[in-house]
């Protein structure tokens, strides 16, 4: 059995990890990857710059888990949205938008633009790789699973997830620009965007069914 001092020692450690990826998390978001340096995170967490070195070889290490743990956030708050939204295409992704606009931006322009070139090319392309698993996929499904049922009809689902997850980030910087709407909160902003992706802008258009069709 291991020793009091053992248990406490693991415990101070797995606190350690986890305020490091807080920290590092909040200065990614609001700075970037670029502007961010161990020493700033160091400042951030109270931590001797060596302290953030025995838990991540370097940063782009410590990058690539802050996203990790970000993309599978994401994916559990998700499935449960999904789970407790209604089995219809518009319940699914009225249940998609809400968690999103819930949680603090991703920025998937700014890591793409900005982030992702400044890391290896192995990083890269794990990024990718958790981002569409955690991300983009469950999206991706509700599409699927629309044509399936013939609520829509075929175009691709990497394209219908894409331009879903941009209105949704849309939404973030558009809640801090004054407009003439009488009610630009992200739930009714998220709602009208949903109806334009549905419906379209114009009067009299089809019903969902055939809504994509040429």
């Amino acid at each position: 059995m291991a020793s009091d001092s053992a248990i406490s020692l693991g415990a101070k450690q797995t606190d350690g990890y986890e305020l490091i990826l807080d920290r590092a998390e909040t200065l990614f978001r609001e700075q970037g990857y670029n502007q961010v340096s161990m020493r700033d995170i160091a400042t951030a967490t109270g931590m001797r710059q060596a302290s953030l070195y025995y838990h991540f070889a370097s940063k782009e290490q410590l990058f690539v888990a802050v996203r990790e743990k970000i993309f599978e956030h994401h994916r559990n708050g998700l499935e449960q949205s999904l789970a407790e939204a209604g089995e219809d295409l518009r319940s699914q992704l009225q249940g998609a938008a809400a968690w999103f606009l819930s949680q603090p931006p991703i920025k998937f322009l700014s890591m793409l633009q900005s982030d992702m070139p400044a890391l290896s090319p192995d990083a890269q392309q794990h990024l990718f790789e958790v981002a569409t698993e955690n991300v983009f996929n469950p999206i991706q499904q509700i599409f699927i699973i629309a044509q399936a049922d013939q609520q829509i009809r075929p175009l691709c689902p990497d394209l219908l997830a894409g331009f879903f997850l941009s209105l949704v980030e849309s939404i973030h910087q558009f809640q801090n620009i004054p407009t003439k709407c009488q009610d630009s909160s992200g739930a009714v902003m998220a709602e009208q965007m949903i109806s334009v992706l549905l419906q379209g802008v114009q009067n009299g258009v089809p019903q969902p069914l055939e809504i994509f069709g040429g």
